[in-house]
């Protein structure tokens, strides 16, 4: 999504013109209880210093940590820190996406809330996640802002997500601009049912590598949800690619992923998905034909082809319809 964002700077403006601001409003229930899952996956450094970052709030009630890895090196870390909240599981699934749907299961809280074990949350992340959910009893996700550290501006790419419109409802973001990514998502547990898991075919280190973060949020969009896109809700997220042949592996995979993710809702047949792909297909195409006009590089086609790549290969799987979700054939 965030690679998304470096292509639609002009779409970006569009959206603000018409983007309202929405400030808390007159209800405030009591704030929920919050658990915090980070999935992991052969990263031990990586995930004991995320999961230093979580600690350090105040506010939630437990942090699942749910380890993916090859070998011990994970759970003995994580054994070092004592917290009474830290909750460490060992899982031979595989793919953050299932991860994150074992966190699901495993946890108690009100509201889940999600980070990347690559990502460092700010201070305050827990309590502001719980504000924007004891504000609004209609909202269920959060989506906050994703950026990358001052240090490591210019040295590649990474996913990030800078909040452009507070609220979406009914209606679904144009391409490229206030999709929020899995690196900081939460979710109210009791609206779950209304748009099911996160699909185990899509993200990183599953069949398609990618896609779940437009797979989710438009099936929670589709089901009436209201998403807040916040940007009090921070997290600084240090998996930066080195431009060159990393960083264009992962942009194309966004394409491939994103392609699958929205291609299932048309062959399910839904009429909201069918517009959302289409739209998101000449807006991809328009961004290779503006770039080429000005001569600007990359103009996006591996991201294109890389789009209608991943909607034929969406076949391999079948497209569940009263689950929505990618299942094996």
């Amino acid at each position: 999504m965030g690679y998304w964002l470096r292509y639609s700077e002009e779409m970006t403006s569009d959206v603000k013109k018409g983007s309202q601001t929405i400030g808390q409003g007159a209800y405030m229930g009591s704030a929920p209880s919050v658990s915090v899952v980070i999935p992991t996956r052969n990263r031990v450094i990586d995930v004991v210093d995320c999961a230093d970052t979580v600690l350090a709030n105040d506010g939630f009630q437990e942090l699942l940590v749910v380890d993916q890895s090859d070998g011990d090196a994970t759970k003995n870390a994580v054994s070092k820190l004592t917290d009474p909240r830290l909750r460490y599981i060992r899982t031979e699934t595989r793919g953050v996406t299932n991860g994150r749907n074992v966190g699901i299961d495993l946890t108690k809280g009100e509201v889940i809330a999600f980070t990347d074990d690559d990502c460092r949350v700010s201070p305050d992340w827990v309590p502001s996640i719980a504000h924007v959910f004891s504000s609004d009893p209609e909202v269920g996700v959060v989506c906050g802002r994703v950026r990358i550290p001052v240090e490591l501006e210019g040295k590649g790419v990474a996913a990030t997500f800078e909040p452009v419109v507070r609220e979406w409802h009914r209606r679904y973001p144009p391409f490229g601009v206030d999709w929020g990514i899995t690196a900081n998502l939460a979710v109210r547990r009791s609206m779950l049912p209304k748009f099911g898991k996160f699909d185990p075919m899509l993200g990183p280190g599953s069949p398609m590598r990618a896609g779940e973060e437009p797979d989710f949020l438009f099936r929670v969009l589709r089901s009436g949800t209201k998403v807040i896109n916040a940007s009090e809700v921070l997290v600084d997220h240090l998996g930066v690619r080195p431009l060159g042949k990393e960083a264009s592996v992962l942009i194309r995979g966004y394409g491939r992923g994103t392609g699958a993710a929205l291609f299932k809702h048309v062959r399910l047949r839904d009429p909201h998905g069918t517009a959302l792909y289409f739209r998101f297909f000449a807006a991809s195409v328009r961004r290779v034909v503006v770039n080429a006009a000005r001569g600007e590089h990359p103009l996006g086609i591996g991201f294109l082809l890389n789009f209608l790549s991943g909607s034929l290969e969406s076949y391999k799987f079948r497209a569940d319809r009263q689950q929505r979700l990618y299942t094996p054939r």
